[in-house]
């Protein structure tokens, strides 16, 4: 059996039987592994870097995988065929997701994105909506100190708060998560005093918005 970390096995939860997943930014293909082995959907596993595919193969090659799971070198949607339904997009930040993304309406294969920037979560929730895709379900880890986003997006318009998602603000990690960021931006709130009064309103009208919201 094959061990990923909370991140990986989260976001597996998001992919159902009868999803076909490219996964962009496969790394070392661990997560198609895991898919494969527990879920039984079809994965192609892709990265603009030959080294990762190099790693993932092996990896492939040692749970005797390697007629299931597909490898492919290339940038993001180039790598796409008409099979896949469901792209997975993790551990890039979130205006290269948005970047990579830009050009989704050109693949009207697609149905599902599920994705876990490692930043600028409202900015990602906001600009893939605006691409004709909305929020179905969210979820946020906790692994190392580390909060990931999980977001599972399907073809549809709804209008929500971006800043929040669809995140259970009843879920203790999620609480975790939005102190983090209260007391992040009170401690940049001081240090800023009177030298930049845009970003200190900014901040101060954001830790407002999460005190309304969570505490």
């Amino acid at each position: 059996m094959i061990k990923i970390n909370k991140r990986l096995e989260t976001l597996s939860a998001f992919i159902n039987y009868g999803d076909v997943v490219l996964d962009i930014g496969c790394d070392h293909g661990l997560l198609g592994i895991y898919l494969t082995l527990n879920k039984d959907v079809k994965v192609v596993s892709s990265d603009i870097n030959k080294g990762p595919l190099l790693k993932a193969k092996e990896n492939i090659k040692k749970y005797h995988l390697e007629d299931k799971i597909e490898i492919r070198l290339g940038d993001g949607l180039e790598v796409m065929s008409k099979d896949i339904n469901t792209l997975v997009i993790s551990g890039m930040g979130g205006e290269t997701i948005i970047k990579i993304l830009k050009d989704i309406n050109n693949y009207s294969n697609i149905k599902k994105l599920v994705l876990s920037p490692n930043n600028d979560f409202d900015l990602t929730r906001k600009e893939i909506s605006k691409l004709g895709f909305k929020i179905n379900r969210e979820s946020m880890v906790k692994d190392h100190s580390k909060f990931y986003l999980i977001s599972e997006f399907i073809i549809g318009k709804e209008d929500i708060d971006y800043y929040f998602g669809k995140l259970d603000l009843n879920n203790e990690i999620v609480k975790d998560y939005y102190n983090y960021v209260y007391n992040t931006n009170l401690k940049i709130i001081d240090k800023l005093g009177d030298s930049d009064n845009q970003k200190k309103d900014l901040l101060i009208k954001e830790n407002d918005c999460i005190k309304c919201k969570i505490m």
